[in-house]
């Protein structure tokens, strides 16, 4: 087999497509639109000197005039002078008279009249442009001024071919002059912006198609250089993303490999869990204060584990199931949760354990799927169940509430407990799997499956504050008015 092509697509392979190309191309053209800008004035400008010379070529063939007797000469001498001049009459203004002073009469057909005198920049600029369209052989009268004591004003006739013919040559010289500044100064600026810029982006790009390419691979990391400018921060920073990038990869394939793996002991531990509750079943029918003492905390550690797993499968799965939102009692609700964990009211008569408040208004719905919202509440009043725990000498007065109220089209639904309050590590990882949990040995699963469900309900769950004097959660559900 031949050597492998590189794709034709990949930029800066071929003339023209690379930045460095666009780059030399681009200067070159500017340095050209900016000729263009330069060579308007200068055109009209060195028409007008050369207009301006011939004046003065007239007027001294004139004064050649003026000195001999009777301003006569001879025909010979008379159409050397204008030869000379390059003109074809010239013609003096003095005491109020015009005076055909060399020519043998006023020419008629004047194709073009032009007065320097009192010209602007933009009529010069104008009638530089319009010369470029008159024939060679046709006459322009040109007026300007003369010196002193020859008279007002002076005027030539001349044919607009050589004007035309100088022009020519001035416009070719200053294009050759523009492109050899524009190639000098494009290399110039080619190798300054090349060093400076073009070969940092390079490597750039270079560390990102290889980034792409593989991530987990550390060659590809980009080596940041020591500049302190806007490329230097940017290699930074490229840096600092691929080793959290590269971080977050190797993380999420360990969770994928956990996941792998608890799912393929999920059959087995379940057997093992649903047979220690039958024999829990057995041991509750056992006469024996002993057993009696120990029978409830092993169902609670068993209740535990069963909950732990599950909560791990449930957010192993690619996604939860759409809500099912219908308009419920939120009330109701809240103290089937409550139950649900053992807690008791804060007017029950059972002694120990924290309290469950529920200020919820009876008249109170809320737009939600049933299920999905015990399991986002139940998850909450764990949570804050262990952090009651941790106090070492609980009182009646350690306490979980909830509360609800409407505003802003939605329902808040606030969690709160008195208990010491979430650690830093906790709430910079608050709800990430595996690592935002509270407490020692949790997997922060809990707090990762109840903002997945508050999302998919359109809402979101947020920490509202957390310290010595306790931790409330907020659960934001839209009010939809399509179930009114």
């Amino acid at each position: 087999m031949g050597p492998e092509l590189e794709p034709r697509n990949r930029p800066g392979r071929f003339p023209g497509t690379g930045l460095s190309a666009r780059l030399l191309l681009l200067t070159i053209g500017f340095v050209m639109v900016a000729e263009v800008f330069i060579y308007v004035p200068s055109i009209a400008n060195f028409r007008k000197s050369w207009l301006e010379e011939h004046l003065r070529t007239g007027q001294i063939a004139a004064l050649a005039l003026e000195a001999t007797a009777d301003y006569m000469v001879s025909e010979e001498l008379a159409k050397d002078l204008l030869d000379t001049a390059g003109v074809e009459a010239v013609v003096l203004k003095r005491g109020g008279a015009r005076k055909l002073i060399l020519g043998d009469e006023m020419p008629k057909n004047i194709a073009a009249v032009y007065d320097l005198r009192d010209a602007d920049p933009m009529t010069l600029v104008a009638d530089a442009f319009a010369t470029m369209g008159l024939a060679d052989r046709a006459l322009i009268q040109v007026t300007g001024k003369t010196r002193e004591g020859l008279g007002e004003y002076a005027q030539i006739i001349l044919r607009a071919g050589g004007l035309k013919d100088a022009m020519v040559i001035y416009s070719r010289n200053i294009l050759i002059l523009s492109v050899v500044i524009s190639l000098i100064t494009a290399g110039f600026v080619y190798v300054t912006l090349s060093w400076l810029l073009v070969r940092p982006i390079r490597r750039v790009t270079a560390s990102l198609t290889a980034f792409r390419s593989a991530p987990e691979a550390i060659t590809s990391r980009i080596t940041p250089s020591s500049r302190s400018d806007e490329i230097g921060v940017a290699e930074r920073e490229l840096a600092a993303m691929q080793d959290e990038l590269r971080n977050a990869l190797a993380q999420k394939t360990r969770l994928a490999n956990l996941g792998t793996a608890v799912s393929k002991i999920n059959h087995d531990l379940r057997n093992i869990l649903a047979s220690a509750q039958l024999m829990t079943d057995r041991l509750r029918e056992i006469d024996d204060p002993a057993v009696k003492t120990i029978t409830p905390r092993f169902v609670h550690a068993l209740d535990r584990a069963i909950a732990l797993c599950t909560h791990t499968l449930t957010y192993g799965r690619a996604e939860e199931a759409a809500p099912e939102v219908r308009r419920l009692a939120l009330r109701p609700l809240v103290d089937d949760v409550g139950a649900s964990l053992g807690l008791n009211p804060l007017d029950a008569d059972e002694p120990g354990g924290p309290r469950w408040c529920n200020e919820v208004d009876a008249d109170l719905q809320v737009d939600a799927d049933p299920d999905q919202l015990f399991r986002i509440l139940l998850n909450l009043g764990r949570n804050a169940a262990d952090a009651i725990a941790k106090v070492r000498h609980p009182t009646p007065h350690c306490q979980i509430t909830v509360t609800a109220r409407k505003a802003n089209g939605m329902t808040a639904i606030d969690v709160a407990d008195n208990g010491p309050g979430l650690s830093a590590r906790a709430r910079e990882h608050l709800f990430e799997p595996f690592t935002g949990s509270a407490k020692a040995g949790g997997t922060g699963l809990g707090l990762a499956i109840a903002k997945e469900l508050a999302e998919a309900h359109g809402g979101s769950i947020e920490l509202v504050r957390s310290g010595p004097e306790g931790t409330t959660f907020r659960i934001n559900l839209p009010i939809r008015p399509e179930l009114d």
